[in-house]
Formats: structure tokens, sequence, C-alpha cells
């Protein structure tokens, strides 16, 4: 598989003398950065990344992450002070003309400093093409990802043993997290979602004081972050017992999911695995119920910038890790979603996550 400083040239259709990325201080940091470097570790707040044509990659560190940087792949020069970093920038880039950057990660002020520091350079945004970059992953990415998703999978399937009666939906993703992190996570991939009730019927719910009551939809959707990349997986459950309308809902969803995984095989369009999914749900009692996309890439966040969707023309390929998350929304009752994250293969998809998907009343 070609280098991923190949790949980011690959795509970019301007002339351009280097790729030059910079972080400002976290939540500010660009994910770019640890593609382009290698970096399994460290913020690299203050940073910059040169990624040349040639493939090589200058990777200008503070003293603060130098142990960090000196595990990556990219050359390494150790900085002091701001002074001297952009010292070191004008010596590397201060010929350059055209020097693409990622408009989309680079915050006002460090492009600022940018500016000041190489003058006569002229800043291109190649923010769309760094993003077809990495949708597809090399060998090192997929063995972080599967990494991920056995953690997730793990603790998904430890659910039923978790969850007790008056617990709290804040309880709950607590005990989520800390199992992740006690099965080797760094931390959870994004906020982590539990939902109770008529909570579950939210895609986005944000856990808070609810408690678990029987009757119950219990929806979670957590991730886990293992050296920079992250899973994402769903699991609903019913607590107590679950209604004819509950089981149906379920087994829809059900149906739908494993519709859209047995589509996805390259060179099908992220619309056409939506429809595929989507026309199960709407062809049921809960048509217009599904309300998001179908599933979107994974990598170095958790939405990396490619959808399933309705609209979508992406193209799968070969090395595509993406999420396949139908779901069924009753506002003011609850909702049900499965979600599973898949790498598109030569003739079809591997499933990466492995729990449970059967359902349960607990």
């Amino acid at each position: 598989m070609e280098s991923r400083a190949k790949r980011i040239y690959r795509y970019l259709d301007d002339d351009i003398d280097a790729v030059l990325f910079m972080n400002d201080e976290e939540p500010n940091v660009d994910t770019m950065f640890p593609y382009a470097t290698g970096t399994a570790g460290g913020l690299f707040e203050g940073c910059q990344a040169i990624v040349w044509p040639d493939s090589k990659v200058d990777l200008l560190s503070t003293v603060l992450e130098e142990t960090s940087a000196r595990l990556s792949t990219a050359h390494v020069t150790v900085f002091r002070n701001p002074g001297e970093r952009d010292d070191l920038l004008r010596r590397l880039l201060g010929s350059a003309k055209r020097v693409g950057v990622n408009a989309r990660g680079l915050s006002y002020n460090n492009y600022s400093v940018l500016k000041k520091a190489l003058p006569k350079a002229k800043f291109i945004d190649i923010s769309s093409a760094l993003l077809h970059a990495r949708v597809v992953k090399d060998k090192d990415e997929l063995k972080r990802l599967q990494k991920a998703c056995d953690i997730v999978s793990k603790v998904a399937d430890e659910i039923p043993d978790i969850i007790t009666p008056g617990m709290t939906e804040l309880e709950a993703a607590a005990e989520l997290n800390y199992r992740m992190q006690r099965y080797g996570a760094t931390g959870p991939s994004f906020t982590t979602i539990a939902g109770f009730g008529p909570n579950s019927a939210e895609p986005h719910h944000e856990p808070d004081g609810t408690k678990l009551r029987k009757n119950d939809f219990a929806l979670f959707d957590f991730g886990a972050l293992f050296q920079k990349y992250g899973s994402d997986l769903t699991r609903t459950f019913f607590y107590g017992r679950a209604t004819k309308e509950q089981k149906r809902i379920y087994q829809t969803t059900l149906e739908a999911q494993l519709a859209g995984i047995d589509a996805i095989r390259p060179g099908i369009t992220g619309k056409e695995v939506d429809a595929v999914a989507r026309s199960i749900i709407d062809s049921s009692e809960f048509k217009g119920l599904f309300i998001h996309s179908l599933g979107h890439s994974i990598g170095l966040s958790v939405h990396d910038g490619a959808r399933m969707a309705p609209t979508s023309d992406l193209v799968l390929e070969e090395g595509m890790v993406l999420t396949v998350e139908p779901g069924i929304y009753v506002r003011g009752k609850g909702g049900v979603r499965i979600e599973d994250d898949i790498v598109v293969t030569k003739k079809g998809c591997k499933v990466l996550t492995s729990a449970s998907k059967e359902m349960r009343v607990v």
C-alpha cells in the first residue's frame, strides 16, 4: 500500500511545493497531524509537520513532545521556543511559493503565525484532498482500528451485567468508559451516549440523571480510542420486558442493518447502500422514523469525512472503514439503533465489531 504522503499528493490538483500542518492548543489540534507523522501519542501543541512531494516528512517538535516524536516515522527537529520554531520553518520553507494547508484543522491564530513566518508563500486550502486521502486506511491504521473495535465489542457484551434498576444514564456511561480503559483504550472516542426510555429516541442524547425503569428502551452508543483511532458501536436493550411494538422496532432495525452490510462492496455508492437499508424501514409501519444517514467513515475522527447517506456520491473502495447504523425513533417512547464498524474488502466487507446483536431483555 502506498505511503500516506504519496496518497496526499495523489489527490492534489494544484502544483504544491509542500504540505504544512500546525496544531494549536487542545482541543484545536489537527487530526491530520498524526496521520502525516505516524505519531501514536502526544498532543504536539504548537508543533508543525511538513510533508514533501518526495514523501519525506519533517516534524518540528517541542522538547515536551520529543519522546513521542522520536517514535514516529518523521525526521524530527526539536525547538525550544516559538521564535526558534519559526526560524526553522523559514529555513525549510522560505523559498516555497505554494504551500498546502488543512483549513479545516488550522486555527486563525496559527494561520496568522504562518503568514508572518512565510510572507512570500501562498497558502492553498487542500482540506478536501486530505479527506479523500485518509478515508482509505493502511495496514497500521486498520490494526489500530481493529483493536479499538475489539475493546468496544468486549464492553458491549458486558452491558447486560452492568445495568441495574434505578441506575442513571450518567452512571452507565461512566461504567462503560471505565471498562474501555481497563481493557486498553486511551479513553472514549467521543462522549458516550446512554439513553433510557424516551431519551433513546434522540440520536445524540447526552446522558443525564434519568434513571433506568422497567419496560425502558436502553440505548448505548460509545467507542474506544486506541493510539489515536476510534471505534463507534451502538447496542439497544430492553429492561424488564419488551412490548410487541418494541420487538418489531428492533427486528426491523436489525433487518435493515444486515441488508446494508450485505450490500457493501467496492464500486457501490454511499447513497445506494443507504437506500437498501432505508427501504426496509420505509416499507414497514415505521416509515420516516429513520432520521439520519446510514453511516460514516471513522478513523482519527469519529466522523472521518465520508458518509453513506441519501445524498452521498461516495464510491466505496477497498480499505474504507465505515459505520452501518440504521435506527428507528419514536418520539416520546424510545428508539432502537444498531451500529457496527466495517472495512470494505475486495468483494464485500468485513465486520470489525463483534458484540452480539441478539435482541436482549435484561
